[in-house]
Order: C-alpha cells, then structure tokens, then sequence
C-alpha cells in the first residue's frame, strides 16, 4: 500500500493544474528568498491567505514550493552582494561572494542552485523511505542530546574561525548574551529587559545576521566612495553547462553535504549549524584548505544542504 499510494501521490503531483501552482510557488519564495529579512517560514504565513480557496493538495504543494524557492533564493544575494537573504545562506557569503568578485558569479550561482537541488532531493528521498524511523528517532531527543548537538556545531564555527579561535569564541558569547533578551519559554520569565517592552520579543537572529554582513556592506561601500553595488554576472546556458561538468569533481562535498543536512534536517538542529558543519568538513577534507574563504567553488558547494524535517512544513510546527 505504501509504494501504491506514493505513486497515486506523484500522480496526483503532476497534474497541469499542480505543475503549474508548483512553479509559482518556486518563482515567489525565490523572489521572497532574495528580500533579506522575510525568510521562507515568514513568506509561508504572508501568503498562506492564498491558499483558503485552494484544493488541499494544491494548497500543500503551493507552501512547499514557495518554502523550497526561498531556500534556493537566499543564495543570489549571498554570492552577488554579500547579504545573505536567510540565516543558512550565510556559509555561502565566504566563498560564493569572492567568486563574483573574481567574475565567477555565474559559476557560483550555478553551483549553489545545482547542488541545493541535489540535496532537497537526497534528502527527500530518504525522508519518504525512513520518515516513521525517524520521527521515532527524533522525539527521543531531549536537552541532553539537544546540548550535545549545538556544542558540536559551536566547535565547527570554532574551527572556522582560521587561525584565531579567541573571537570565534567571543562572538559566540555575544551571540548567548543576545539570545538570552526576551521572555524564557521555559520559565516564563523576563531576562535583561531592562524594563523594555521592545526587548521582550528579544532580537531576531535574521534580522542579526543581516545587519551584521549587509551594514558592513554598506559601510564598506561609503568608504570607497558611496556607491552600493553588487557584483556583476551573467548567467547563460554555456556557462550552466560548463559549471556542471566541473562539479562531479566534488562528489565527495556533494555525499558528505547530503548526509549532514539530513542528519541534522530530523533533529534539532537545523539548517543553520548544518551549513557551518558541512562548510567545516568540507574544509578540513579538502587538499587545498587554504582557498576556503578566497573563491573557491568547493566551498560554495559544501553548505547548501536544506535539511529535511519529518514532521510538519515551517508553518504548522
């Protein structure tokens, strides 16, 4: 029954009318993945009004689309101005922005599109295959596994901090001091509020992240003289072609990124701490790790992994 109701699914999937709410869904969460600070999840609630008229499925599948998009278009303002348009795009700013900078834009685009695709559909796969499995597995999880997880994806930014791990170190205090604004969900309590009502809410990490690589962007370009552009490229078709005769070279990147985004996609991590830990690996494998952070198209392969979470869309959980 399983394998006959996964084929009345794609049935049902392909249909003109489904193909067709499919590619908007992707045209619109790519457009909401390029603006920073609305992020799939947002654009899922914005446009969930949508869909009150809609065939269930279609609904589904509009959602998922347009969450699926967003993924993929938080990498073109990642490569081509430095401002990652999602929080897991921010691994691709190290080496897809340098590689626009140097004329490989295009290149660098293709690559991240090309192997984001690889990964949604590794880990699709396996998802529709081990989903009950998994599920089990990751209700299992509690604050110590949850504890274990985040201090191995602080050890891999650690690691990506180069030479001087004292301000990786430093920023990830930072990054608990700011977290640690707002109302605990635990307790209840309020923690350094100061008693400000804004604060309660505490700081939103996309809105963080922005700030912290698009104003330096901005105030970058102010110093070498108050123009605001992004990188130059064009995509063709010869140079897709091009790009993905190259890429098979990274096949190992290309394994290694899929299974670290599925692991960390069904337990409580995320896509964020899989992009870093993937970028991490991919560094630590490579033979020519010194070229990590300076354009190379290795790097802008290795984190664009979305993870893949068994239970319910962004929206619902």
């Amino acid at each position: 029954m399983g394998i006959e109701n996964l084929l009345l699914g794609f049935h049902v999937a392909i249909t003109p009318y489904n193909l067709m709410v499919a590619v908007v869904g992707i045209a619109l969460g790519t457009v909401i993945g390029v603006l920073p600070g609305l992020g799939g999840a947002n654009g899922v609630a914005i446009l969930l009004p949508l869909t009150f008229r809609m065939p269930p499925t279609s609904a589904i599948i509009l959602l998922t689309s347009l969450y699926w998009g967003a993924l993929f278009g938080g990498a073109i303002t990642s490569v081509l101005f430095n401002i990652p348009g999602e929080p897991w795009s921010v691994a691709t700013t190290f080496d897809g922005y340098p590689l626009a900078r140097k004329g490989q834009g295009a290149q660098a685009l293709t690559a991240a599109f090309s192997s984001s695709f690889v990964g949604a559909l590794f880990a699709t796969i396996l998802i529709t295959l081990f989903a009950p499995l998994l599920a089990n597995l990751a209700l299992k999880f509690g604050p110590p596994e949850f504890f274990a997880i985040q201090m191995l994806t602080f050890s891999s930014f650690v690691g990506l901090g180069g030479s001087d791990p004292l301000k990786s170190i430093v920023s990830i205090a930072l990054g608990f001091m700011l977290a640690a604004v707002g109302l605990d969900i635990v307790t209840g309590q309020l923690r350094l509020t100061f008693g400000l009502t804004p604060l309660m809410t505490g700081f939103d990490f996309i809105v963080a992240v922005i700030g912290l690589f698009g104003i330096g962007e901005i105030l970058i370009s102010v110093e070498e003289g108050l123009k605001f552009e992004g990188a130059r490229t064009k995509l063709n078709l010869r140079v897709v072609l091009d790009t993905w005769k190259e890429l098979p070279r990274y096949w190992r990147t290309f394994l290694r990124g899929c299974f670290i985004g599925f692991w960390m996609g069904f337990k409580p991590g995320g896509a964020t701490p899989a992009s870093f830990m993937s970028y991490a690996f991919a560094r630590r494998a490579s033979k020519h790790p010194e070229r990590f952070g300076k354009g190379e198209l290795e790097g802008v392969v290795a984190p664009r992994r979305p993870p893949t979470q068994p239970a319910s869309p962004p929206c619902c959980r």
